[in-house]
């Protein structure tokens, strides 16, 4: 069974234009997917949070997810690595994204530069090809900087915006899946950086006596004074290249949207009687209604994406990215009142009967048994891409079978583990009112 994704042309609206092609990407069962791209890659953050959403949507396949990233690299950078470094793994899919370092040349407004980033990137997808494996062109994301369209704040994240179009074309030309993350981004990274940029200034100002001598303090005292209760902005992490976790949850699901990830995970629909007027994707048995209080037991097909609690303040500011897991409990027909939801024993929200009524979506739950099966999966694909994965790419590029031999091996016993950690388990849920 294979599951076709078309691209979104997500720039047209920005750029004035349809310069987003929609060539088809396939993901299926025993793909074995390399990310290769630069340090944003090497930090095994959004590719972690990409490979833990396939595997559990589909849990009964068996991927492969290989991260290829290293700090500092360029399209040219990988095209010398690329026998050993992703040829090696023997790929399906081979996803490049670069850019960043790319426009850090001496002249990155120059014609030559943005042609001998096209070229090579023209070459990755050449020689991936060639393999066979299906290539997927990924952009830069922008610097975190506060630049805002037509208002950037440094010569860096202006420069990613013609790049972006141009490696947008290129795919056009090629018939090649491009994914841009740098326009979707930079509409939601921009203006929270000001604000929290403002946020800290003013802060810092109020602390401002007259003893410091500051030129037009008391103007700077105003802005300061005026700022108190205004909203602070929500920090991405990391630094202004390199977004921690909160930044990267966006990253990925700019990226999972670009696929068209499937976002249905499973639906159940109770009455308060008990009734199971629905369920799909899962299966409801041991259903209890008794003095206002529900009870069921609930396992599911699939998984919705794992959330590590940093996803929280990601959700904040892009709260789409919780639909890209409809994970929905409804419960049609409840007293008006508040009510408590349980799972394994833990509350877990206490919600109103209309939002139950209209169905609740529990993606975002970060504790309780979700956030426990979050956390056990993710410490997993962690040491997968980490020590296990480097392991085997160090032997590679020394061409020692006996130590890839060996690697592979480590490598394809933590993926049991992962395969495991994936596979839905049954829920205890209890519903019943606040009093």
């Amino acid at each position: 069974m294979k599951k076709t994704f078309l691209l979104l042309p997500l720039v047209a609206a920005i750029c004035g234009q349809s310069i987003a092609v929609e060539p088809a990407f396939t993901l299926k069962d025993n793909d074995t997917w390399v990310m290769a791209g630069d340090s944003i890659t090497a930090q095994r953050l959004h590719s972690n949070y990409i490979e833990a959403f396939y595997r559990t949507r589909y849990p009964q396949w068996h991927l492969h997810f290989r991260n290829s990233g290293i700090g500092g690299n360029r399209a040219a950078s990988i095209l010398a690595r690329f026998d050993y470094d992703v040829a090696a793994w023997k790929p399906t899919i081979v996803s490049i994204e670069l850019g960043m370092n790319d426009v850090g040349v001496s002249n990155p407004d120059s014609p030559e530069a943005s042609a001998d980033y096209i070229a090579g990137m023209k070459k990755l997808a050449d020689q991936i090809r060639a393999l066979p494996a299906q290539p997927l062109f990924i952009s830069s994301s922008p610097v975190n900087d506060g630049s805002l369209m037509e208002a950037w704040a440094t010569v860096r994240c202006r420069t990613i915006h013609p790049f972006t179009v141009a490696l947008l074309e290129l795919g056009q030309k090629e018939n090649l899946p491009v994914v841009d993350q740098y326009h979707p981004l930079i509409q939601l990274w921009g203006p929270n950086k000001i604000l929290e940029d403002a946020s800290n200034l003013a802060a810092h100002i109020r602390a401002l006596k007259p003893g410091h001598q500051v030129p037009e303090l008391e103007t700077l005292q105003a802005f300061g004074n005026a700022w108190v209760g205004k909203p602070s902005g929500i920090s991405l992490g990391g630094d202004s290249i390199h977004p921690g976790p909160v930044g990267q949850y966006m990253m990925a699901a700019t990226i999972l949207t670009a696929l068209c990830a499937e976002r249905e995970v499973s639906s159940a629909t109770l009455k308060p009687d008990g009734t199971v007027m629905e369920a799909k994707n899962c299966k409801i048995t041991d259903v209890v209604a008794k003095d206002g209080k529900l009870a069921f037991v609930r396992l599911d097909e699939r998984s919705p994406w794992p959330l590590l609690p940093a996803a929280g303040d990601a959700l904040k500011l892009m709260p789409e990215i919780a639909d890209l897991s409809r994970y929905t409990l409804t419960i049609a027909g409840l007293p008006a009142g508040q009510y408590r939801v349980d799972m394994n024993e833990k509350t877990v929200a206490t919600l109103s009967h209309e939002v139950l009524a209209k169905g609740w979506n529990m993606s975002p739950v970060l504790e309780g048994p979700l956030g426990e099966r979050a956390a056990r999966i993710m410490k997993l694909i962690d040491q997968l891409q980490g020590p296990l994965n480097e392991a085997w790419r160090a032997a590679s590029k020394e061409r020692n079978p006996e130590k890839m031999d060996a690697a592979q091996k480590s490598i394809d016993e933590c993926e049991a583990k992962v395969d495991a950690a994936c596979q839905p388990e049954p829920i205890h849920f209890a519903i019943e009112p606040v009093k």
